[in-house]
């Protein structure tokens, strides 16, 4: 696990991610993410049956619908998970639901090949991913976009994509309710 934890440091080290509490990890199962970030506070969503005491575990399934959360989270990490579902924008579309209204979603992307025997189900070039995750209500920026070279080996360098997701804000404003005289 330490291993693991300091390969993310060195990853994720030119990207800053604002935390602000609560937070949740959809698919952090290992919770090496949030140990590499220094969270010890957060909950997370995850198939898995390892239960570590320091965070609070929602067990689920994440190609289906999510488990009923009543609860708005502020910073939401969906780190190198989407790319292994068949049905991405359907978390993504929950994901909106459980997001406060001046939250953050983060989520890293791997653009990878895919194929029997890899995991990845999926894959984006950035256009499509800004473009998907628009129409799903959310304002994406871009924090990194690494593409690897021509004849290197794929990690060399990693590639992968790192989005913040923020809810568009669709509030009407008092010129709109004037101009159609609604007060």
């Amino acid at each position: 696990m330490r291993k693991g934890v300091l390969r993310l440091i060195e990853d994720y080290k030119r990207v800053f991610f604002r935390k602000e509490y609560p937070i949740l990890d959809i698919g952090g199962g290992d919770e090496v993410f949030l140990k590499s970030q220094g969270i010890s506070n957060a909950t997370i969503i995850d198939a898995t049956s390892k239960k570590d005491m320091q965070y609070n575990y929602i067990y689920a399934d994440l190609t289906k619908k999510l488990p009923k959360i009543t609860k708005k989270f502020k910073t939401i990490f969906i780190m190198e998970t989407l790319e292994h579902l068949p049905n991405p924008l359907y978390l993504l579309a929950q994901v909106y639901d459980i997001l406060d209204k001046e939250g953050r979603v983060y989520i890293s992307i791997p653009y990878t090949p895919i194929g029997k025997n890899l995991e990845h189900q999926c894959r984006w070039k950035l256009k499509e991913i800004l473009s998907q995750t628009s129409k799903l209500g959310f304002v994406p920026k871009v924090l990194e976009a690494r593409r690897r070279f021509k004849n290197t080996a794929f990690f060399l360098p990693h590639c992968w994509i790192v989005l913040e997701l923020r809810k568009k804000d669709i509030s009407p404003s008092i010129a709109n309710i004037k101009n159609y005289e609604l007060c």
